[in-house]
């Protein structure tokens, strides 16, 4: 009788030690989030850096062009 007792107690540390493990099994939901979420930060920040830059684009095109964009600025530095 405690031969068995011994080799039940050996299997259920067998199996409870195979089951515990170091790592996870995969990405939980809250790191989904998370990931989610600094991936939508990153296109908000791309999107303001991309209008910076066309007003930035614009606003030189406008001292290039004088006050009036129809009229190119180095035709009114002749007259």
């Amino acid at each position: 009788m405690k031969v068995l007792h011994l080799v039940g107690l050996i299997a259920s540390i067998a199996v409870l030690t195979s089951c515990e493990t170091t790592q996870t099994g995969g990405v939980g939901n809250q790191e989904q989030k998370r990931v989610a979420q600094m991936q939508r930060e990153q296109q908000e920040y791309a999107q303001y850096d991309e209008s910076d830059l066309n007003l930035w684009n614009s606003h030189q095109d406008l001292l290039a062009s004088g006050t009036n964009p129809a009229i190119p600025y180095s035709q009114l530095a002749r007259h």
